[in-house]
């Protein structure tokens, strides 16, 4: 199986397997898909279920690394800036719903 890239975002096809999605993550990733691999793959019983979510999350990670690298770090900046206490605090949900006249 083959992702094909969405229309209007041109990417790399990535195949939806172990060594494909790990090949394809970005090197900061690539810890945190072994660790968690590895947790499920070292069960006492090995969830198939669970290892299926895994692969399709990671490799929807991939592809959407691979298809736009720059916005990927961006996101990951923003966040270190959230984290940091660098990024002052944005409007609450209920300041942007009542801006838009919205009723909860």
């Amino acid at each position: 199986m083959t992702a094909q890239p969405r229309a209007g975002r041109p990417g790399p096809a990535i195949e939806r397997t172990f060594t494909a999605v790990r090949a394809a993550l970005p090197a900061a990733n690539v810890t945190a898909f072994d660790a968690e691999l590895a947790a499920i793959a070292h069960a006492d019983v090995v969830d198939l279920a669970a290892l299926d979510d895994f692969l399709t999350g990671w490799w929807r990670i991939a592809v959407r690394a691979a298809a736009d690298p720059d916005d990927r770090q961006r996101m990951h900046a923003e966040a270190e800036r959230i984290r940091s206490g660098r990024r002052p605090a944005g409007p609450s949900l209920a300041e942007v719903l009542a801006r838009r006249g919205a009723r909860r």
